[in-house]
C-alpha cells in the first residue's frame, strides 16, 4: 500500500518548472493536512543552481542497477543517484508513489508518462485525465527494460512532461496547470488508500513509444538539416512515411523514412546531445476496468 507521494523536481538542472514548483508547495504547506505524507526533494540541486541540465552525466539515465551497486565512481550524478535511491527506494520501493516533474521545448501540452502498464499507474493516469480531458498519455516501454530513470526507483508513479517552455524558464500558466493536475493525482491516491469508490472512463488513450528518429547528420557527425516547418510543433499528430521531415542546409526537404505514426518530442532541445529529431509513436486504447489492450 502507498504510505507516501514524493514530488521531484529539478532532475534536469535546466528546467525550472519543477524546482519552482516544490519550493511553492513547500512555502504555502499546500499538501500538510493531506491523509497521505506528501514529501518534495530537488534531485540535481547542483545542476539547479548552475542552471544547465547535468554537471558530469544526464541524471535522468543513471538509475540503472550498475550505477547504483558500483562505488568509487567521483561523477556527481552517479554519486547523486545513489543519494536518492537510499532516501526514495531502495528499487522496487512499492511503498511509495513518485512524481517526477519535466519540462520540454517541444510542443507537448500536458503529458503523463508511464514506463510500463501498471494498473494503479494507470489508473491514476485516467483519473488525471478525466479531470484535465487535454492530457497526452504516453508508455515508455524502454524505460521497463534498462530502469534508468529517476522514477524507476518506485513501483509506482510517472512523470510529468509539460511545454513548451524554454530552458531556464518559468511559465506561470504552465506553472498553474502543473499544480492542477498534482492535486488529481494526490486526489486519487487518498482516494485509493482509503478505498473510497472511483469512477474513471471505460478506455484510455496513450501513445506507445515505437522508435526514434535520427537527425540527418555528415560523415564527421555534423549537423546537415533541420526539422522541417511542416513538422515543427505537431506533436501527436499523425506523420506519413513520405512527409516532409527534415529541411537541408542546402534548402532540400527530406521525407520521413521511417514507420508512419504520432510524433513526440519534435525538435526538443536536450535531445539535439543524444542525435534525436523526434519520438514516433502508436496510439492504443486501453480498458480501465482490466488494462487490455483493445
Amino acid at each position: 500500500m502507498i504510505q507516501e507521494i514524493t514530488l521531484t523536481g529539478g532532475t534536469h538542472g535546466n528546467e525550472y518548472l519543477g524546482p519552482t514548483i516544490i519550493q511553492r508547495l513547500d512555502s504555502l504547506g499546500t499538501y500538510q493536512n493531506s491523509n497521505i505524507s506528501v514529501s518534495t526533494l530537488l534531485a540535481n540541486p547542483r545542476a539547479t543552481k548552475a542552471g544547465v541540465r547535468f554537471i558530469d552525466e544526464d541524471l535522468n539515465r543513471c538509475f540503472s542497477d550498475d550505477v547504483l551497486s558500483a562505488s568509487g565512481c567521483t561523477c556527481y550524478e552517479h554519486l547523486r543517484a545513489r543519494e536518492i535511491n537510499r532516501q526514495l527506494g531502495p528499487r522496487p520501493n512499492r511503498h511509495r508513489f513518485l512524481i517526477d516533474l519535466h519540462s520540454t521545448t517541444a510542443n507537448m501540452g500536458m503529458t503523463l508518462i508511464l514506463r510500463d502498464r501498471s494498473p494503479f499507474n494507470l489508473q491514476a493516469a485516467a483519473y488525471a485525465q478525466q479531470k484535465h480531458p487535454g492530457i497526452k498519455l504516453i508508455l515508455s516501454d524502454l524505460d521497463q527494460k534498462y530502469s534508468r530513470t529517476l522514477n524507476s526507483i518506485c513501483e509506482f508513479g510517472l512523470t510529468i512532461e509539460v511545454g513548451p517552455i524554454a530552458n531556464a524558464v518559468i511559465r506561470h500558466d504552465l506553472l498553474l496547470e502543473t499544480e492542477e493536475v498534482i492535486a488529481s493525482l494526490v486526489e486519487f491516491i487518498n482516494l485509493s488508500h482509503h478505498q473510497h469508490p472511483i469512477n474513471l472512463p471505460d478506455t484510455l488513450t496513450a501513445y506507445r513509444v515505437c522508435e526514434r528518429v535520427l537527425y540527418p547528420r555528415s560523415a564527421s557527425g555534423d549537423l546537415t538539416a533541420m526539422v522541417h516547418k511542416q513538422l515543427q510543433d505537431r506533436d501527436f499528430i499523425w506523420l506519413d512515411t513520405g512527409d516532409p521531415a527534415f529541411f537541408t542546409l542546402q534548402g532540400k526537404t527530406l521525407p520521413h523514412t521511417g514507420r508512419s505514426g504520432y510524433p513526440i518530442f519534435i525538435n526538443e532541445a536536450a535531445y539535439y546531445r543524444e542525435n534525436t529529431a523526434f519520438i514516433i509513436t502508436e496510439q492504443l486504447l486501453l480498458d480501465v476496468d482490466h488494462l487490455k489492450q483493445r
